[in-house]
This record gives C-alpha cells, sequence and structure tokens, in this order.
C-alpha cells in the first residue's frame, strides 16, 4: 500500500514531517484516527480492530504493526518507523523517530 500511495502521489524524498502528514491521509481513510503529538510523532488514536483485541491483543497489534511499517517502509518515509507503544484504548502502534538506515525489519525499533 505503501508503494502504490508512493506511485499515485509522487511525493519526491520524504522526510518525517512530510512523509507523516502523507501517512496521516491513509491512516485517517482507515479509521485509525491519527493525531500528530509532536512534529515528527504520530499517535493512532483509534485501532479499527479494536473487538478483536480482546480475543487476541498480541495477534492484533502484531498485525497492525506490520502493517504499518510496511506501509512507511513502501512509502520510503526517511527516519520514521512503526513502534509497539500499546497505551490503554488506542492502537498499539507509533510512527516517530527512527535511524535512518533500513533494514529487513523496518530499523531496530519497529521490532521493540
Amino acid at each position: 500500500m505503501g508503494e502504490a500511495a508512493r506511485d499515485e502521489t509522487r511525493p519526491g524524498r520524504l522526510g518525517p514531517e512530510r512523509g507523516l502528514t502523507v501517512c496521516e491521509r491513509l491512516l485517517d481513510e482507515y479509521g485509525y484516527e491519527p493525531v500528530r503529538e509532536a512534529p515528527t510523532e504520530l499517535r493512532l488514536r483509534n485501532c479499527p480492530f479494536h473487538p478483536l483485541t480482546a480475543k487476541a491483543p498480541d495477534l492484533v497489534c502484531g498485525m497492525n504493526h506490520a502493517f504499518l511499517a510496511g506501509y512507511v517502509n513502501g512509502l520510503e518515509v526517511n527516519a520514521v518507523r512503526a513502534v509497539l507503544a500499546p497505551e490503554p484504548g488506542e492502537c498499539c502502534v507509533r510512527l516517530g523517530p527512527g535511524d535512518t538506515d533500513r533494514d529487513d525489519g523496518g530499523g531496530p525499533l519497529a521490532r521493540q
């Protein structure tokens, strides 16, 4: 999905702030209710799969984390990573600062 969004919008090089703005649009469409906590941090106030979290929280959070890490990777947003950061009543993933070196897992913060 990130690659498709990149192909569609052709945003050029995406730094953290501009990249998160692009992410906000899609995540709002999918019901995550993104909120910018800082210029380079995005908190997701809603989990679209919340009813399932009571039955399988590890599965749902893992799925959200993989989806968001893959989206950011495909969109090629520099210095932003999907990080597991559970908060009661919100999505368990936050998008925030990470190192600029990419690897196969979305960066070291993505695996925490």
